[in-house]
């Protein structure tokens, strides 16, 4: 498979076989070390929705696998990223993409107003750790800061007895878990980037050159590894353009937070001070996402990612390459099992809650 993936373009009509084809050539190589095959030949049909004469013509071309012939293993990263760049428009990745970025079908405006949400967190050992020792455990869940993008928590709860809640992180000792519950409200500000050269820095990474993908955190960590296979996902760009924004001499950091809604997924960006002083917030994959997946997205969105505080981002105060939970056993890290449910809430806050609040986005 090629190093270097070709420019791609979500087709206006399935492309059939050799979208499938397309799709093997520029597969991103998840490294051997990070390889997990455990999705069976079943589990790969129902994802795909290609077909068995597809899949086995897929095998012969080079799909990564595991097992036996008829009772193949696979990487589930390689079976999603597969299907995301197949124009299939069939399978469960690419339906389940295009439904959970609806939302960038709207005017842009909406991501600046306040956005109450219901959220809870729960945390348990990670497979194979279930009968450790208790004693043992330590826990942590990094904690929500909607106030750095203008908006506020209203209520949370955090369990069990004896979790502190610092403004980093909930941490907790000697217990089988963590949990975190509360109603939270995000909120957002349009800005625009005013440095010409911080303008050409963060839309470098465009989706005409590269394509989001999914794959293990500490794969993303790589960056140089990741980039260089034509795949810019949150992570592994944001690290990226942190170094390129601090050496034209911009103050630049990394954020990690949630994304709201959209499947409840763990996100990273980028945050820089523009000529004017303000904090700009950038998020090349968003742009990526909205270029590749997203049908019929609004045409000012991309302009929103490069510049302005979303409602749909929940910040903390942790750094893309700060995975926000986590599970140690004797000083060894683990990623936990999580369950995490973030709904919007049945009633929205007032503009008049929103002015009350403050914003302190820049602080």
């Amino acid at each position: 498979m090629n190093t270097e993936a070709k420019p791609w373009s979500r087709p206006a009509q399935p492309l059939g076989l050799e979208g499938w084809l397309e799709s093997l050539r520029n597969l991103l190589v998840i490294p051997q070390d990070l390889r997990d095959e455990w999705v069976t030949r079943a589990g790969a049909l129902e994802m795909l929705q290609c077909g068995p004469d597809t899949l086995d013509l897929l095998l012969r071309e080079g799909l990564p696998h595991g097992g036996e012939p008829g009772a193949e293993l696979f990487d589930r990263f390689d079976l999603v990223n597969l299907a995301l760049y197949s124009g299939s428009g069939t399978s469960v990745p690419e339906k389940t993409m295009r439904f959970a970025l609806r939302w960038m079908h709207a005017d842009p405006g909406t991501l600046f107003r306040p956005q109450r949400w219901d959220c809870s967190v729960a945390l348990t050992p990670p497979a194979g750790e279930e009968d450790a020792d208790p004693a043992h455990m330590e826990w942590n869940l990094a904690t929500p800061r909607p106030e750095l993008h203008g908006g506020w928590v209203e209520s949370l709860s955090v369990g069990p007895e004896g979790a502190v809640r610092g403004d980093k992180d909930i941490t907790v000792r000697g217990t089988t878990g963590l949990t975190a519950s509360g109603v939270v409200v995000t909120s957002g500000e349009r800005r625009e980037i005013r440095s010409r050269t911080l303008r050409e820095i963060v839309t470098s990474f465009g989706p005409d050159q590269f394509r989001w993908g999914r794959m293990p955190e500490e794969m993303q960590w790589r960056k140089d590894v990741v980039l260089s296979q034509g795949y810019a996902p949150c992570i592994s760009v944001c690290l990226e353009l942190t170094e390129r924004c601090r050496a034209a001499g911009f103050e630049a950091r990394t954020r990690r937070g949630w994304i709201m809604g959209m499947l409840d997924l763990a996100h990273s960006w980028l945050e820089v001070v523009d000529e004017d002083g303000l904090v700009k917030t950038v998020d090349p994959a968003f742009v990526i996402l909205a270029g590749h997946h997203a049908e019929m997205p609004h045409p000012a969105v991309a302009e929103a990612f490069n510049g302005s505080l979303l409602n749909r981002l929940m910040p903390t105060d942790h750094h893309a390459d700060e995975p926000v939970n986590g599970y140690r056993r004797d000083g060894r890290f683990m990623h936990p099992r999580h369950q995490t449910d973030i709904q919007l809430s049945a009633e929205q806050p007032a503009l008049s809650e929103a002015n009350g609040a403050g914003n302190g986005a820049d602080e």
